[in-house]
């Protein structure tokens, strides 16, 4: 009996303009995996990664995520359904502590209905404590505990990957979505990730992944979905990937080159 995948993505097409950014794509994730999409710059996988977060609208195709069409839903109701996601872009608050960066992942915070602070301050308390000793447990899971205090922005670009990581993981998501966690990361901070990504899917969360560094695809993703232009050119494993000749054509060679260019320069 073949399991039914946590998220599924059929046809999906989306148009900017004059730019059709995906055509007829079709990808699945399957429950307690981590799923990579790679692909040369504008091959689609951040407007995939919107079409299934609610941030992008399909022009055709749908999304379906544990059975029920999440088609069209609207980002903040993502995590009502399970989902959550990080940006390209690091979206740390700098001037709060690395603590207080991870608190604010969590969702339905004590203080957001006032009603509960006026007339059960209790819970509400008794809810703030747990989030703390939740914060501190996540910041001991990747490696920040000891700088708890720290200001954001006084972290290390690699430090402040990671905590966006124990942010969404505050989240309590069954799915996680990452768009280029390892970017620009030193091999330290990149394994770091890698291993709290296969950690979070030992303890039961599915785990969605865009990135370019293929040493944390090949190394701790287990299927691997490839775009080019928009459309999946390969699906298999890590292995199958690299030895697939139309992504070595498209992908692997121009990575390679770019970075002779890049050492070169």
């Amino acid at each position: 009996m073949t399991e039914r995948p946590m998220l599924e993505v059929e046809h999906a097409s989306v148009s900017f303009g004059g730019l059709r950014a995906l055509k007829d794509v079709s990808i699945q994730a399957q429950e307690c995996r981590v799923t990579a999409l790679i692909g040369p710059n504008g091959a689609g996988k951040s407007t995939l990664l919107g079409a299934v977060s609610g941030f992008t609208r399909l022009d055709e195709g749908r999304v379906t995520f544990r059975g029920q069409d999440i088609t069209g839903m609207r980002p903040h109701e993502g995590i009502g359904v399970g989902l959550a996601r990080t940006f390209q872009d690091l979206e740390v608050m700098q001037r709060l502590t690395v603590a207080e960066n991870v608190l604010l992942g969590f969702p339905h915070q004590p203080a957001e209905r006032i009603s509960r602070l006026l007339f059960t301050p209790w819970v509400a308390n008794r809810e703030h404590r747990r989030n703390v000793q939740r914060t501190v447990d996540l910041l001991h899971h990747v490696g920040l505990l000891e700088r708890a205090d720290t200001l954001a922005s006084d972290l290390s670009y690699g430090e402040q990957k990671l905590l966006v990581v124990a942010r969404l993981l505050a989240t309590g998501a069954d799915m996680l979505m990452l768009d280029e966690p390892g970017a620009g990361l030193p091999d330290v901070n990149l394994h770091q990730i890698g291993s709290v990504l296969r950690e979070a899917v030992a303890d039961g969360k599915t785990v969605l992944l865009v990135d370019h560094n293929m040493d944390l695809i090949m190394n701790y993703a287990d299927h691997v979905t490839v775009l080019h232009h928009g459309q999946v050119i390969a699906s298999g494993t890590p292995a199958q990937i690299q030895a697939d000749q139309s992504v070595i054509d498209v992908y692997f060679s121009r990575s390679h080159t770019t970075e002779e260019a890049t050492d070169a320069s």
